[in-house]
């Protein structure tokens, strides 16, 4: 048992991830200081050269005054409420960003800047970070695995070291939340995150109690996986890079409720459900 450890399942994890098409970095190599940074400073969570990349090629033709615009309103905060500021965040990455802009003829015109390509998940620039550093008000944390989609923070996969006899889902759901309290700018963009203790896994958005973390016990839909780690049938159900796109644009629910602004993110049976019933209507 003392073989797997904490790297164990990280390394794990990575390997998924690089079977679904995703490219992986060490947190340090892209680190401000290095001589492949990919960040200005440790404050920054947004993989800018990417997605400014990422953005130019999906609004091929498009002003790239335009997509600079629309990538300072993705960064522009207008709310103290991080689920407001989430769900601002979900609606200009699902709908485009919409940027104002004057037409040859002197008129003035609104056009949605897209982010992210969801009609061909291939177009898109997919990397899995872990040991990201980023500070924040003074705090200083290292989440395990960060999940980029053109360069912006949209997955978190909180491990913790099998071998330890302490290491549980719930231990990991409360670094979780020391990360929300710490450096709360990684949630602004995040879809979801993803707690393990190297045998179990399971996900849900970043605001939820740890009893709405559930695992995600199908790879293709067709029949539970029990042959499999729990997280590598996580990773490839949620991960795979169209399910992943389709759960952002189409399975997340914000909702106004008594004590507020709540989110939700689809359970893999909901998800199942839904689309065979659409498959079957269609």
């Amino acid at each position: 048992m003392k073989s797997i450890n904490e790297n164990t399942v990280e390394a794990a994890a990575l390997e998924y991830l690089r079977q679904l098409g995703y490219a992986t970095a060490f947190g340090p190599d892209i680190a401000p200081e290095a001589p492949a940074a990919e960040r200005s400073s440790y404050e920054q969570v947004y993989l800018f050269s990417r997605l400014r990349a990422a953005a130019i090629q999906i609004n091929f033709g498009l002003n790239t005054a335009m997509v600079d615009e629309a990538i300072k309103r993705l960064g522009r905060a207008e709310s103290q409420n991080p689920i407001a500021e989430n769900l601002r965040v979900h609606k200009l990455l699902t709908e485009g960003v919409p940027v104002e802009h004057r037409d040859p003829d002197g008129a003035i015109r609104t056009t949605r800047v897209r982010l992210i390509d969801f009609e061909a998940p291939a177009s898109n620039d997919w990397l899995a970070v872990n040991q990201f550093t980023i500070t924040e008000n003074g705090k200083n944390r290292r989440p395990d695995v960060v999940i980029f989609v053109n360069g912006i923070p949209l997955g978190l996969l909180e491990l913790k070291n099998l071998a330890d006899e302490h290491a549980t889902l719930k231990g990991a759901w409360n670094q979780i939340q020391t990360y929300r309290h710490d450096i709360p700018s990684l949630f602004t963009p995040n879809v979801v995150t993803v707690v393990s203790d190297g045998i179990s896994a399971a996900m849900s958005s970043f605001t939820a109690g740890f009893e709405h973390y559930a695992p995600w016990k199908t790879i293709d839909g067709r029949e539970v996986v029990i042959s499999l780690p729990a997280i590598e049938v996580l990773i490839k159900g949620v991960f795979d890079q169209m399910r992943f796109l389709d759960i952002l644009q189409n399975f997340i629910v914000f909702s106004d409720e008594a004590n507020g602004l709540v989110k939700r993110v689809t359970k893999y049976h909901q998800y199942w459900a839904v689309n065979a019933a659409v498959e079957s209507t269609i």
